[in-house]
């Protein structure tokens, strides 16, 4: 009886890591490049998604905000 009852706890357990595991929530201003077994898959962009645990693996992650460059004042030259 002891042993059915570990048995269960660790299936249970593989079975919400697994889970967890295939839900990623992308924030708002983020696109994530998906890979299957090491090809390009797809591009997560933000909110709820789903991947495939162990197979699929998150390669990059690029935000799409606007940056500020500081740019050093350079002279203009008319031509006319």
């Amino acid at each position: 009886m002891d042993i059915t009852l570990i048995v269960t706890g660790v299936i249970a357990a593989l079975i919400i890591a697994t889970l967890a595991k295939s839900v990623r929530i992308v924030p708002q201003a983020e696109l994530q490049v998906v890979e299957r077994l090491g090809r390009y898959n797809r591009v997560l962009s933000g909110g709820l998604n789903f991947i495939v645990p162990f197979v699929d693996t998150i390669r990059e992650k690029f935000t799409t905000q606007e940056q500020l460059v500081n740019l050093h004042p350079q002279n203009v030259y008319h031509k006319g």
